[in-house]
């Protein structure tokens, strides 16, 4: 079983803070984010006003949590996986869904493909869970 997270759970594994859900799901899954999402963490911890819902989850850390993170950030742990583009590209290119995904919602089910995973995600996006129905890929929201 696998773990597709979202951009806001991967700072929470990061600062190993993650939800109780979350927690009991890391002993049975792998753990995969996308390069957007991985993105998205890297460029509000180094760019974020610390004012917006991604940037604040870290300005909320503590000072010596919040170094932690970056040092995590800048060298993603082992076990978050990141699959590079080769095996994704030809999946994304040929997904079969009723609305036309965006591209981070391409690269979420794409992913959740190829690793036979699950999409969990802490903002709602109907494009992704609709898209995740289509594919019979699970679809989890969680705060």
């Amino acid at each position: 079983m696998a773990l597709v997270v979202d951009d806001h759970l991967l700072v929470d594994l990061l600062a190993d803070n993650p939800s109780d859900w979350l927690r009991g799901e890391l002993d049975r899954s792998a753990v995969y984010t996308t390069p957007a999402w991985y993105h998205r963490v890297a460029s509000a911890a180094r760019r974020g006003s610390g004012t917006r819902t991604l940037s604040g989850r870290l300005t909320r850390l503590d000072p010596v949590q919040r170094d932690e993170v970056l040092a995590r950030i800048d060298r993603l742990p082992d076990w978050i996986g990141l699959v590079g583009p080769r095996l994704p590209i030809p999946v994304r290119a040929s997904l079969e869904t009723r609305r036309r995904p965006n591209v981070l919602a391409a690269e979420a089910l794409a992913l959740a493909l190829v690793t036979d995973g699950t999409i969990v995600v802490t903002v709602s996006s109907p494009l992704l869970r609709e898209g995740a129905r289509d594919l019979g890929i699970i679809y989890r929201e969680t705060t």
